[in-house]
């Protein structure tokens, strides 16, 4: 059996790797901001068949940062569940002595 010390470590370790997943998945819905993705926004100045490929590839870029971004707050909440089950873990536990 793992000591209760050790299982305090892990949920903080947990812990801190789920703060910085959701850090991370913040900035990462923030990359895109000020690029042009709507046809709208660039067509006074940008037309023809590498206007049509930039949209695309935005709009599909943009979809994959938003199920990253999904993804890692997915994989913080699972980190931060499991650091709580192992919080009450330690708490059965006796103290060392």
């Amino acid at each position: 059996m793992r000591e209760k010390q050790q299982l305090l470590r892990e949920a903080a370790d947990k812990e801190s790797l789920a703060t910085a997943l959701t850090r991370y998945a913040k900035g990462l819905s923030d990359a895109f901001e000020g690029v042009p993705s709507r046809p709208e926004e660039y067509d006074p100045f940008w037309t023809g068949p590498s206007a049509g490929r930039h949209l695309a590839r935005t709009q599909r870029v943009r979809r994959e940062m938003a199920d990253l971004v999904d993804a890692c707050l997915i994989t913080a909440e699972n980190l931060r569940r499991r650091a709580q089950r192992l919080r009450e873990t330690a708490a059965r536990l006796p103290d060392p002595t």
